[in-house]
């Protein structure tokens, strides 16, 4: 563990030269000269919060992304999104996520994190306890059940047992709560600008906690309704102020324009060019409403003048289709723009012409405000519902640039909600604000039906998948590791 510390600080570029600044120190005899000292509080939450926001924009949101069509694999055959888009996601391609990215990755800062400071300094363990909820719940979300009562034990435990996600949810609402009673107790060391995400505002992480809650009350809706609607009453009775409040209480990691501290979404689309486009499913439902989020979030194919065998093309939004990748190397889509890569780089050119500077966006105020909107809704109140509708499309156009003519004219455009389409009107809204946040698109549509999916072309399945494939390293060193004859079963136990 001590030994992959390092490694991780250090790929995070936060090693301490301060770790060994005294030889003196070092070399005391009391001391064993082998061992690797602790890092400090500081450097571990750089480190936690770097491969959190890394994970939440590369591997983890390019296979949830492709199932719930988001994006589309292109390339040809073999290439792996064109592959995965089709379903051949396998147990070896979960090894890196799986074990390098959370469970040694930002867990194990996390719990690291927890241990060091619990005693002396529970400010910096209680920002720890909501991101390890955090990342829990999007792994249950993804995986069913998995290691939590007994993971990271370290070299306690080499063989945690899986709990079933509901009772994962249950020990994350704990967690989450114990993480809000430690940002309040008195701490000899208080974060700050080693916060990379809210820069040691510790109100913040509180209101990150209880809008969290709130997704994973919602969550529950289709098969438990009756707990899921006590507990988000109860919480939602509480002052409007512990929630998101605006955009600027985002759950995000922000990204530099310096080579390596680029965003994991633009680090890909520049490594693997011509693999990677929006998709069709979500292109044509910003189309059909004329979405004023496009320029933002899509570029757009030029006009092709007409020839004398050929009509003219006007400029447009083109989605890749899904599944199609593998049949050759095609290329003639919109690609993602400054929303998920960042801004344009002045005197440059073509498609990869930007910074990597654009945050990998986790949990926003816009998700906050539709997750509000479906709860009014599947309780009844659609005026509250269309109010918090509203505002869900009002923070998601705001984070996008949009004008606000163009806000307010889309706005009026939309349909009355209604008790038989509120909800599916809700969801498809959450699935473009939600573009580029790993899992939780895939969440709504398990266990709401939207936006309505059809299996990908090529695929060697005959439905769209619920669940991903567990690491087969995993599977290997835990025997504990449950069996999963097939991914389509749904498995977590929201789902519809």
């Amino acid at each position: 563990m001590r030994a992959f510390k390092l490694f991780a600080l250090a790929a995070a570029g936060t090693a301490s030269l301060g770790l060994f600044a005294s030889c003196e120190k070092f070399l005391d005899v009391n001391q064993n000269p082998n061992a690797v000292l602790e890092a400090p509080a500081s450097n571990i939450l750089v480190a936690a919060e770097t491969s959190l926001g890394f994970l939440m924009g590369s591997d983890l949101h390019r296979y949830t992304s492709l199932i719930v069509q988001q994006f589309a694999g292109q390339g040809g055959s073999g290439i792996q999104a064109a592959e995965f888009d089709r379903y051949n996601i396998t147990p070896t391609d979960i090894n890196n996520v799986w074990r390098g990215a959370i469970y040694a990755g930002s867990l194990a800062d996390m719990q690291k994190l927890i241990d060091q400071t619990q005693a002396t300094s529970p400010k910096y363990a209680g920002i720890a306890k909501i991101a390890k909820g955090f990342l829990f719940s999007v792994t249950t979300d993804a995986f069913g059940d998995i290691p939590f009562s007994e993971a990271l034990l370290f070299d306690k435990n080499f063989a945690p047992k899986y709990d079933a996600s509901a009772a994962v949810y249950t020990g994350i609402i704990a967690l989450l709560n114990d993480g809000i009673s430690d940002l309040k107790k008195q701490s000899l060391l208080t974060p700050g600008n080693d916060d990379l995400i809210y820069g040691g505002d510790l109100a913040k992480w509180e209101r990150l906690a209880n809008t969290l809650k709130l997704r994973l009350y919602l969550h529950s809706f289709p098969k438990v309704t009756a707990a899921s609607n006590a507990d988000f009453a109860a919480l939602l009775a509480a002052p409007a102020s512990i929630f998101f409040r605006n955009n600027a209480d985002n759950f995000l990691l922000r990204f530099e324009a310096i080579a390596n501290k680029n965003n994991p979404i633009d680090q890909f689309e520049k490594s693997r060019n011509n693999t990677f486009f929006p998709s069709v499913t979500l292109v044509n439902l910003m189309n059909a409403k004329a979405d004023p989020r496009r320029p933002a979030y899509l570029t757009l194919l030029p006009a092709v003048p007409a020839t004398p065998t050929t009509p003219a093309i006007p400029a447009a939004y083109v989605g890749a289709a899904n599944g199609t990748g593998v049949t050759g190397v095609f290329s003639n889509f919109s690609r993602m723009n400054t929303y998920l890569r960042g801004n344009p780089i002045p005197g440059g050119s073509g498609f990869n012409n930007f910074d990597g500077t654009a945050p990998i966006r986790m949990l926003t105020f816009a998700e906050y405000n539709l997750i509000l909107a479906e709860y009014y809704a599947r309780t009844g109140n659609l005026a509250s519902a269309q109010t918090s509708l509203t505002a869900g499309i009002t923070a998601s156009m705001d984070d996008a640039g949009v004008a606000s003519a163009d806000r307010t004219a889309y706005i009026a455009a939309r349909p009355a909600l209604t008790a038989a389409n509120a909800v599916q009107i809700i969801v498809e809204e959450k699935f473009i604000a939600n573009y580029g946040v790993a899992v939780e698109p895939w969440t709504d549509y398990r266990r709401t039906g939207f936006p309505t999916l059809a299996v990908p072309a090529n695929s060697s399945i005959s439905a769209i998948l619920r669940v991903l494939p567990y690491s087969d390293l995993e599977r290997t060193s835990n025997p504990n590791t449950p069996a999963r004859p097939n991914l389509t079963t749904p498995t977590v136990f929201w789902d519809k």
